[in-house]
């Protein structure tokens, strides 16, 4: 059996889990090929790539998706093009990752197909919305990516589809002792405009994870540390708390870690205010912005009390029996 491991590669988390996905693929066939699609991420792959593709990716601006410059940057030739280059009649199975390119192809060529994403949760009734649904956003989750079956992943197990987060690595670190500063991780705001928000808290420090250096600078309160997969569990397993984006993957190592986590939603993504209904539901603080109103805000999370959740990930379980129905 050949498959193809398609993967979004807008963002950190869906690189973060590949590495587990595909031991699991490698347990069924070691005739595996990985494509990975855009190149709005950090993380150095740790898996061999076949095809890089440009994808369909969001342009956002200090915490904020632009439209316009999303509109303006996509070019509607592109993704033909790169569909072209890949021979995708000759795999007998596609694995993807929020990639619709392969996802799409699937259908076309009648391809047995699995969706393995976060956002394939939300194909689920039961998955926590915001009070105000926004119909283009479900709409998108549910067939951007459409495959022949799915597997959501979730912070919680809310129906038979989904399993709990893929939590690795962090398992293998040692804990050590509490340290008095905060983790940042909020990719999608500037540098000088998270400096010069957070130099407001000055008796606090914040390690900031920047994909802009590539060794630790210091600015008054603030250091800025280059995104590296193990310095960043090693930084959050020490740190007092973590703010971070509502995305997926990060929020859901903080809980497994059982630290102090504050979210501040993408705006205009739908995917994160989603998590934000979820996170609220399991005790967990949002802010709308990183605004000086909301100073008073991150001091009363500083003296909260931290939220942990065991998750139990049934992936490899679910996955090996979906592709045994398929096949």
């Amino acid at each position: 059996m050949k498959i193809l491991y398609s993967i979004q590669g807008t963002g950190n988390g869906h690189l973060s889990r590949a590495h587990y996905i595909y031991k699991i693929l490698r347990k069924i066939t070691k005739n595996i090929d990985v494509l990975i699609a855009g190149n709005n991420y950090s993380l150095k792959p740790n898996i061999p790539i076949k095809y890089k593709i440009s994808g369909i990716s969001f342009v956002i601006v200090n915490g904020r998706i632009d439209y316009l410059k999303t509109i303006s940057n996509f070019d509607l030739v592109k993704p033909f093009w790169d569909q072209k280059k890949i021979p995708f009649k000759s795999y007998d199975l596609i694995i993807s990752d929020f990639e619709p390119i392969s996802a799409w192809s699937s259908l076309r060529f009648s391809i047995p197909s699995i969706h393995i994403s976060h956002q394939a949760s939300f194909i689920e009734k039961n998955v926590p919305r915001p009070p105000k649904k926004n119909l283009i956003g479900e709409y998108v989750m549910k067939y951007f990516c459409p495959t022949n079956d799915y597997i959501g992943l979730h912070y919680q197990n809310y129906g038979d589809n989904i399993s709990e987060p893929v939590i690795q690595n962090i398992h293998t670190l040692k804990k050590n002792e509490m340290r008095e500063y905060i983790s940042v991780y909020l990719p999608w705001f500037e540098d000088d405009y998270l400096i010069s928000f957070f130099k407001n808290i000055d008796n606090f420090k914040f390690h900031i994870f920047s994909k802009n250096v590539d060794k630790v600078v210091k600015k008054g309160n603030c250091l800025l540390k280059p995104v590296n997969q193990k310095t960043f569990y090693e930084n959050i397993i020490q740190c007092k708390g973590v703010i971070t984006n509502a995305g997926f993957q990060t929020t859901s190592e903080s809980l497994h870690l059982g630290k102090r986590l504050l979210v501040i939603p993408v705006k205009n993504q739908y995917e994160q205010e989603c998590n934000v209904a979820a996170l609220d539901k399991i005790g967990i603080r949002s802010i709308k912005n990183l605004e000086l109103n909301e100073i008073e805000n991150i001091y009363k999370w500083l003296d909260s009390k931290p939220v942990k959740l065991n998750f139990k990930n049934n992936l490899e379980y679910l996955l090996k029996k979906k592709i045994d129905k398929l096949l």
